[in-house]
């Protein structure tokens, strides 16, 4: 296969399909007042722990929509293994907390097919268009600093860390949460972030900006959902306190994360005004 960069009609396929369901969860999860139950695959209770997952999905679906259309490989491959590493924590804590799923719901069969078909699907067409990638600059592209690339790898690292303890002790983290968790829930987020942290370590081995730049769009748009969401649900926050941890983290975060995109955008700019 020759190294054009393309994405594959197969990955475009893959990447159209899962995207519906995508916008569907953060229709239900993050925009309808109604409890959850009827809808999704369970009720998700506080409304908090809804908007974070839908505000994810929103993300997913974002990346997706560029895989779907977009001209270029790079710009979105290191996108794939983060969301297959998420379905999979999601499929194993459907597959721990089983007692909790009415089988007979018509929307976790859905949920339940589309985290053991989406794993593979997601893999073996990454697998397969990895090979269209040169590895090489765009015409005007910038390189991250290896700084970033660094720290990048290391919050990853530490995410997947929290991911794995979360899976097998969630209890630890419903303890510090800043919301009420129950293990069903704290082993949800612990699959958000091992997305969080497969994509740091996948992304900190990049450092063409052009494939940092829609993967930091998806965040920037996940979190500052969250954000949103938390100023929606703040009485689900200990005594309605968003002075906590978790939202100070996301805000610095945030602050980041644009600052980075706004330097690597205007070096961008100046490669391409360059002669």
């Amino acid at each position: 296969m020759s190294s054009s960069d393309r994405i594959l009609p197969l990955t475009r396929v893959v990447s159209a399909f899962v995207l519906p369901f995508l916008l569907a969860a953060f229709l239900i999860l993050f925009v309808s007042p109604q409890p959850t139950g009827g809808l999704f695959a369970w009720d998700i209770n506080p409304r908090m722990t809804a908007a974070y997952m839908g505000a994810g999905y929103l993300g997913g679906a974002y990346l997706l929509s560029r895989a779907a259309i977009g001209s270029r490989w790079h710009r979105v491959a290191v996108g794939f293994p983060p969301v297959a590493a998420f379905t999979i924590a999601l499929l194993l804590a459907t597959i721990i907390h089983w007692d909790r799923f009415e089988l007979t719901h018509i929307p976790f069969l859905i949920w339940l097919v589309l985290y053991i078909v989406t794993p593979v699907l997601i893999l073996a067409v990454w697998f397969r268009n990895r090979a269209t990638d040169p590895g090489e600059l765009e015409p005007q592209d910038a390189i991250v600093p290896p700084l970033a690339r660094w720290a990048l790898g290391a919050i990853g690292v530490f995410l997947l860390i929290f991911a794995v303890t979360n899976l097998v002790a969630p209890a630890l983290s419903m303890r510090i949460w800043p919301w009420e968790l129950t293990p069903l829930t704290a082993r949800v987020i612990g699959g958000w972030a091992a997305l969080l942290g497969v994509g740091g370590l996948f992304i900190s081995r990049e450092k063409r900006w052009s494939a940092w730049r829609i993967g930091v769009q998806s965040i920037l748009l996940w979190h500052s959902l969250v954000l949103l969401g938390a100023i929606i649900h703040r009485l689900d926050f200990q005594d309605g306190n968003l002075l906590n941890w978790y939202l100070i983290s996301v805000f610095v975060m945030l602050v980041g994360l644009v600052s980075l995109y706004l330097w690597m955008e205007t070096l961008k700019s100046k490669n391409s005004s360059s002669p």
